[in-house]
């Protein structure tokens, strides 16, 4: 669906793609978890009082963002703004790497980790003046096999309890609640125990779990209480190795780490590595990036892009 303000066009190609011509471009998940009609109206009133032209694509759901992400790298347009929750901000996000627009954020998902990263107000009407009046900085995006992300991957048992969330916010709505209480289900139920080969510049690590997680985000560690943010200021991942624990003692592990107790060594290892490479038994896994879920074949290459990203964020004062 598009939405045209101060006329902004599309033009037609000979095989019937269209091309967007709009100062900036704004990519609204309709299905993210607080987007509702009177955010689409707030947005479009923002921009029409500024006498800034700006095309809407409103996606019904976060089934057509990357689309709507594809067609917004391909535009003329310098700036793409992203509304939405985490899943909506890394996939446009993912589209816009490398090409020099600059990405804004308007957090309107359950979560908001990225926005919470970069200090990007989660008040819509302050969310709308940071993108664009902030600052603009390049920032690092991970990537595995290819395959994009801006704040966490996991292999394993976290994309397994990731889908049962996303299960369960169908059936219940989205909140903390749900999503930690679909995490305590998952844990008990899913899951199995991978040999895995983690080679990093440091060298080699043979080691048993249920699931990897790697971060690109500070914000997450200092949710948990994690150690590991020396390697993401030094550019690089901070990559965490649980033990091979029963599902009772999985929960008990999440517990704690709800609780900002895990500890280092008792309940996992730490890594840091801006290169890195996962060699997995069974090698089809399930992996997350950030809130998308996907099956990979090992091994998994996991590389850090260094300043791929141009965002725009709050003026330093």
């Amino acid at each position: 669906m598009y939405n045209h303000i101060d006329s902004p066009s599309l033009s037609n190609h000979d095989d019937g793609r269209q091309e967007i011509r709009a100062r900036t471009i704004v990519i609204l998940n309709r299905g993210a978890g607080h987007c509702g009609a009177e955010n689409q109206v707030q947005i479009e009133k923002f921009f029409q009082s500024r006498a800034i032209p700006v095309l809407v694509l409103v996606a019904p759901d976060g089934g057509e963002i990357a689309q709507l992400a594809a067609e917004a790298a391909r535009s003329d347009s310098e700036a793409v703004v992203a509304a939405g929750g985490d899943g909506t901000i890394d996939t446009v996000a993912a589209a816009l790497a490398g090409t020099g627009k600059i990405l804004s954020v308007l957090p309107l998902g359950t979560f908001n980790l990225l926005a919470r990263r970069l200090s990007i107000p989660l008040d819509l009407e302050a969310a709308l003046q940071t993108a664009i009046n902030g600052q603009v900085t390049a920032i690092n995006l991970g990537e595995v096999n290819g395959r994009s992300f801006l704040s966490r991957s996991s292999v394993g048992l976290y994309p397994l309890a990731l889908r049962h969330r996303e299960s369960m916010f169908r059936r219940f709505g989205r909140s903390r609640l749900i999503a930690l209480l679909s995490g305590a289900t998952a844990l008990l139920r899913w899951g199995n125990i991978m040999s895995i080969r983690l080679t990093t510049k440091g060298g080699e690590h043979l080691f048993r779990s249920r699931f990897v997680f790697v971060c690109n985000n500070p914000a997450e560690l200092d949710y948990f209480n994690l150690p590991g943010r020396e390697c993401i200021e030094s550019d690089s991942f901070a990559v965490y190795t649980p033990k091979p624990l029963a599902p009772s003692g999985i929960l008990r592990l999440g517990y704690r780490m709800l609780r900002r107790r895990a500890q280092e060594s008792r309940d996992f290892e730490t890594f840091c590595g801006r290169e890195l490479l996962l060699e997995i038994e069974p090698p089809k896994v399930p992996v997350s990036l950030d809130g998308e879920v996907e099956i990979m074949q090992s091994p998994l290459h996991y590389r850090l892009r260094l300043g791929a990203l141009r965002m725009r964020v709050p003026a330093k004062t």
